[in-house]
C-alpha cells in the first residue's frame, strides 16, 4: 500500500509538472510559428513589390533586411537579397547571400545557381564552374540539366579563350 501512494503522488507530482510546463512551451512554439509567418509575409510583399515594379523597391528592400536582421537564417530573405543584389550587378553581396543560403541548406539547388553565375559575373570564372559542376553532381535529373550544361560549357569556353590570349 505505501509503495501504491508514493507512486500516486509522484504520478500526480509528474502530470502537475507537465501541466504547468507544457503550456507555456505551446505558447512559445505559437509564437514562433506567427512570428516566422510575419518574416514570410513580410518576405512575399517585398518581393511582390519589386517583381511588379510597382511601389519604392528600396523599400522592399528595406523590409528583406529587416526579416534577416530578425533572422539572419531566413533562406528567402537571404535569397532574395542576393537575387536582386545580382539584378544591381552588387555581385560581392550576391556571393554572401548565397554563400549564406548554402550554410543554411547546403544543396539548395537555386542558391547553387544563382552563386554560380553571380561569381561568374565578377570574374571568378574557375570558382562558377565549380559551382556549376556541383550542382550537376548534386542534382543529375534536374529539368534544367541542359541549360546548365550548356552554360558550365559556355563558362569553361571562356576560361580556356582567356588562357590562350595569355599565351
Amino acid at each position: 500500500m505505501k509503495r501504491s501512494g508514493i507512486l500516486a503522488i509522484t504520478l500526480v507530482g509528474i502530470i502537475m509538472s507537465m501541466v504547468l510546463v507544457f503550456p507555456n512551451v505551446s505558447k512559445e512554439f505559437s509564437d514562433k510559428n506567427t512570428n516566422q509567418n510575419i518574416l514570410d509575409t513580410k518576405v512575399r510583399s517585398a518581393v511582390k513589390m519589386i517583381e511588379s515594379g510597382e511601389g519604392n523597391p528600396m523599400e522592399a528592400i528595406f523590409a528583406l533586411r529587416e526579416v534577416v536582421e530578425v533572422d539572419s537564417n531566413h533562406r528567402d530573405a537571404q535569397f532574395y537579397l542576393g537575387q536582386f543584389s545580382i539584378m544591381s550587378g552588387q555581385w560581392n553581396k550576391a556571393i554572401d547571400r548565397f554563400k549564406k543560403v548554402l550554410r543554411i541548406n547546403s544543396s539548395d539547388e537555386y542558391a547553387i545557381e544563382s552563386l554560380a553565375i553571380a561569381r561568374f559575373q565578377k570574374g571568378e570564372k574557375n570558382g562558377a564552374v565549380e559551382d556549376l559542376k556541383n550542382y550537376l553532381e548534386l542534382f543529375p535529373n534536374s529539368s534544367r540539366d541542359s541549360e546548365l550544361r550548356t552554360l558550365l560549357e559556355s563558362y569553361q569556353g571562356e576560361i580556356q579563350s582567356e588562357v590562350k590570349e595569355v599565351q
